[in-house]
């Protein structure tokens, strides 16, 4: 392609402001850190390679909403109903890791207590009322495992009830003004009132990202966690994908939301975040749409 011609679609393509994400969000991250992995958001807008969209291939996906996003200039690479706003089950711990994070340090102390009954089919890593984790920890079983005990006793500690909680995670998405997102609980286990659109979670993905601890931990495919008398947990992720070379982010599964997966993954060397609500098949899903964006867009 001639090279002027590619220079005016780069142009356009960083210019055109209906679809690359608004800025207003990400004025309000107050001390949320840049991840040293993720060079390219560091560069400026003349260093940045800006994604142009070059094919003009058709894909249409069975998920009931997807969502693809280049992570350095915020370009959109792919939407198929992505403001409806849908259950998003366990996905829902990245927010309730980023309200801990915004309120506590990695290396506090917490008992765990008052922890619900969970059904035998729930994910959870084994916690029981009385025992002592690091905070860091407690994290790390939420995000990797995906643990519902964790997620609640993290709730629990922070606010006294799952239901105040929640609440904090209301006022931060508010904060951010990211809209078609709503949290009831911080695990994700009751769909009721808890969902977001794929582009929320995009959103929320972006800012995720911007932290070192939970970009490093959405990547990890297994841990071992001790408790403070030396109790080992062993935690495995649920994302199929990170052995396929995706770095996170984090899946969710109910019998209502269906299977969803807030993903990352590199293509050309750029980092682009992929969104699938309601998939019947999100790993494959994911694959393709991450396969066909390598294929109608490139970086120049």
């Amino acid at each position: 392609m001639n090279f002027w011609i590619i220079l005016v679609l780069a142009l356009i393509s960083l210019t055109n402001l209906d679809h690359v994400v608004s800025q207003n969000w990400q004025d309000k991250l107050g001390n949320w850190s840049l991840p040293a992995t993720t060079e390219a958001i560091r560069l400026s807008p003349i260093q940045q390679k800006v994604p142009v969209k070059l094919g003009i291939e058709k894909m249409t996906l069975a998920a009931k909403g997807v969502y693809g996003i280049d992570l350095a200039t915020g370009q959109i690479l792919f939407e198929q109903s992505p403001d409806q706003e849908l259950p998003i089950a366990s996905i829902t711990k990245l927010v309730t890791a980023m309200v801990i994070l915004e309120n506590h340090s990695l290396t506090e102390t917490i008992e765990v207590k008052n922890l619900p009954t969970y059904s035998l089919a729930a994910e959870k890593i084994g916690l029981t009322n009385g025992e002592k984790l690091a905070l860091g920890d407690l994290l790390k079983g939420a995000l990797i495992a995906s643990g519902n005990d964790a997620a609640d006793t993290l709730a629990i500690y922070d606010s006294d009830s799952i239901t105040a909680f929640s609440n904090k995670m209301n006022n931060l998405v508010s904060k951010w003004d990211i809209d078609n997102a709503h949290f009831s609980n911080a695990s994700g286990l009751i769909d009721n009132n808890n969902y977001a659109s794929a582009r929320a979670l995009g959103q929320l993905a972006m800012i995720a990202l911007k932290n070192p601890f939970l970009a490093e931990t959405v990547k990890t495919k297994s841990a071992i966690i001790k408790n403070q008398i030396g109790k080992a947990y062993t935690l495995t992720n649920t994302n199929q994908l990170l052995a396929a070379g995706f770095s996170g982010i984090k899946t969710g599964y109910t019998p209502a939301a269906g299977q969803s997966l807030v993903a990352l993954s590199t293509i050309d060397t750029h980092p682009v975040i992929t969104i699938v609500l309601g998939s019947p098949d999100r790993f494959g899903e994911t694959s393709s749409l991450v396969n066909w964006i390598g294929r109608n867009w490139q970086w120049l």
